[in-house]
């Protein structure tokens, strides 16, 4: 075992394979790939604790993810008046009603992640994990 979330193990081969599916898009360490999947398991746990259901893990993620913290985001047109206002120059002439949707879409984005980040340190928080993740 090279973790433990709760009472869930992650099992060295299960860590092997998902670095190795990992890699190929992405630059990440074994040490980031585990990371990862602690807060996978982390979130997949609160999703199904809200008894919701998807036919993948990655769409009940998606869906926990949008009721969880999406459905809390609010992006204020004063933010992408801003926004739009700050980068000109990387729009290049296009007017503000052009891009205006694609600068909300980037926002809600942005702040997606950042609400996500830190609600995975609050679950880390309230949750018993163990790394044993060691030098090859």
């Amino acid at each position: 075992m090279v973790a433990y979330v709760d009472e869930t193990a992650v099992t060295l081969s299960e860590l092997r394979d998902y670095y190795l599916e990992a890699k190929k898009t992405a630059n990440i360490t074994e040490e980031e790939a585990l990371n990862s999947m602690i807060n996978r398991l982390l979130l997949l746990k609160e999703a199904r604790a809200m008894k919701l259901e998807a036919q993948t893990d990655d769409e009940l993620l998606k869906d926990y993810i949008d009721i969880k913290i999406g459905s809390l985001i609010l992006i204020k047109e004063d933010a992408v008046i801003s926004f739009y206002n700050e980068h000109l120059k990387e729009f290049k002439g296009k007017d503000y009603l052009t891009v205006r949707d694609t600068i909300e879409k980037y926002l809600f984005e942005a702040e997606i992640n950042r609400q996500l980040k830190k609600h995975i340190e609050e679950l880390r928080t309230n949750s018993e994990v163990r790394i044993r993740l060691t030098d090859k």
